[in-house]
């Protein structure tokens, strides 16, 4: 009767163990689908933020052009001193929303820090350029949901994200007008990154990452949307994609500018970051 009585009680243990065993498993593969169904709910990039692939690897890009962040002094500076003024405040950070303003008056070199302070950096040009593909770039016939860039929306500049039809291929809003956005980069004396520039004027060729190679000075091509080449041969120039709000055909995804030093600002040229 001993005898059996502890097979019972074996069998009775090793068949809670078993029980308890398959039950810790189960919650272990319910907790591990959760946690794949939760990365793959969220992706890779914050929700502010799109990713795109690139051969050297996938990165983040801001949605929207960046903003003053609510800890800045000024929401919309006006000068360079206001830009400098937010950057010094040590909480102010940009910020990628809609229905902001885009923080302007801003130099290349004060956007890069602006980016790092929110552990990020500029995009360089060819992350800027296909980031900025599919965002539709019409040259005439601009209406209040199209890309900004006749003075078609009801303020200069609008609000990020506020024309519904300018939206890339990677769910990025105005890369095409609005205000132009500074990139890493600079020529010196009409060289870049070890290559001559042509001269400005509309996009006839391309190096096959955006970056014109060949420039027409009285006739727009169309198979480059009509895009135009701003440039000054002398001198340091920063390096600004896509146009703004009184380009009109000229802005696209092709359009660049560099004109101004990276120290310098504009009222027109603003930023987005990416990581």
């Amino acid at each position: 009767m001993k005898t059996g009585r502890i097979i019972e009680r074996s069998i009775i243990v090793v068949s809670v163990i078993i029980i308890g065993t398959v039950a810790v498993r189960a919650l272990d593969k319910k907790a591990s689908d959760e946690i794949i169904e939760d990365i793959l709910k969220e992706g890779t990039c914050p929700a502010d933020m799109a990713e795109l692939m690139m051969p050297s690897g996938n990165i983040c890009v801001d949605i929207y052009e960046n903003s003053s962040g609510g800890e800045c002094i000024h929401d919309d500076p006006e000068s360079q001193l206001d830009t400098k003024t937010n950057l010094d405040t040590r909480d102010c950070i940009p910020v990628s929303i809609s229905n902001k303003t885009p923080w302007r008056n801003i130099s290349q070199d004060q956007a890069a820090l602006a980016c790092a302070k929110a552990g990020k950096r500029l995009p360089t040009h060819e992350e800027w350029y296909y980031a900025s593909m599919g965002t539709p770039d019409k040259n005439s016939g601009w209406r209040s949901d199209d890309c900004h860039v006749a003075n078609n929306w009801n303020v200069q500049p609008g609000f990020t994200g506020f024309g519904a039809k300018c939206i890339s291929s990677i769910g990025t809003y105005d890369m095409i007008g609005n205000v132009w956005e500074w990139v890493q980069g600079a020529s010196k004396d009409g060289d870049f990154e070890g290559g001559a520039l042509p001269d400005a004027g509309y996009v006839d060729g391309t190096d096959g990452n955006g970056l014109p190679g060949l420039t027409n000075t009285s006739e727009p091509n169309e198979l480059y949307n009509n895009d135009y080449f701003y440039f000054k041969q002398s001198g340091l120039r920063g390096m600004a994609r896509g146009g703004y709000w009184g380009n009109k055909s000229d802005a696209g995804q092709y359009s660049v500018y560099m004109v101004l030093p990276p120290s310098s600002a504009g009222a027109g040229i603003g930023f987005r970051c990416v990581k």
